[in-house]
């Protein structure tokens, strides 16, 4: 099951078409998307990334509160694995902050993309004022003296997606997915806790329709090098119909 959270980021990127299941190579598209199951880095770098917003949507969530979701395609240019983080920022027409985070992504490959999906306000955090648009940014110098995070991807396989029911969203979109997936300790040590998730949904055109983040309670409480877990996840809102989702995971 997912349970949903305010704002979360990930990795372990994993493309299909909807109603399919996927092979369990590594997905990758003619960005050279993040995903599959990577090796585990020696150690992350500080390598600069490229940060843009591709998507954002403002709605209301199951208490009537005010969310905006976005997607920001973050892109690692570099020859070495990037420990990234980023600044967002709701805005409304005068350019005031009405919300904002800071996000610690996963560990994003030498010379890959990945889409992150987040979320500002809502009951937990409400907005103060109506937004107008979406500022996202690097974070530089996150991670103070350590200049970077060991967070992994975990590896994905097997993930099928298929049409759910309006009755299992918690917002007021069109349309609803549920989505299944194996997940593999593609790491070199066992992992203990929870896991962060995303899925993103995308149309036909390769936009961005939908998405949602949140933990995992299916995640086992340990789970060994190379054991892997069986995921499932309904009520996967979305503005228009979608063909195929990225999903992605990792510790923490």
């Amino acid at each position: 099951m997912h349970v949903r959270t305010a704002r979360l980021a990930t990795i372990a990127v994993l493309a299909a078409a909807l109603t399919a299941c996927s092979s369990d190579k590594p997905a990758s598209d003619a960005n050279h998307t993040a995903g599959g199951s990577a090796v585990v880095p020696d150690q992350t770098s500080s390598a600069r990334i490229a940060v843009r917003l591709v998507w954002s949507h403002t709605g209301k969530d199951v208490t009537g509160d005010k969310t905006v979701t976005y997607v920001a395609r973050v892109s690692n240019p570099s020859s070495s694995v990037a420990s990234a983080a980023l600044d967002v920022r709701a805005l409304d027409e005068t350019d005031a902050i009405i919300g904002s985070s800071q996000d610690t992504l996963p560990n994003i490959p030498a010379h890959t993309t990945f889409d992150f999906l987040g979320s500002l306000g809502g009951s937990f955090s409400p907005l103060t004022g109506n937004p107008a648009k979406i500022d996202v940014t690097e974070a530089k110098d996150a991670f103070g003296r350590a200049g970077s995070v060991e967070q992994p991807m975990l590896g994905t396989s097997e993930l099928t997606l298929t049409q759910g029911s309006r009755d299992d969203l918690t917002t007021e979109d069109p349309y609803s997915y549920n989505l299944t997936a194996k997940v593999t300790n593609s790491t070199h040590g066992d992992l203990k806790g929870m896991v962060t998730q995303q899925v993103i949904l995308y149309n036909a055109a390769s936009q961005v329709v939908g998405g949602d983040t949140g933990t995992s309670d299916n995640a086992p409480s340990t789970l060994p090098a190379g054991m892997s877990y069986r995921e499932q996840w309904t009520g996967i809102p979305a503005l228009e119909k979608a063909t195929r989702a990225v999903y992605t995971v990792w510790a923490g």
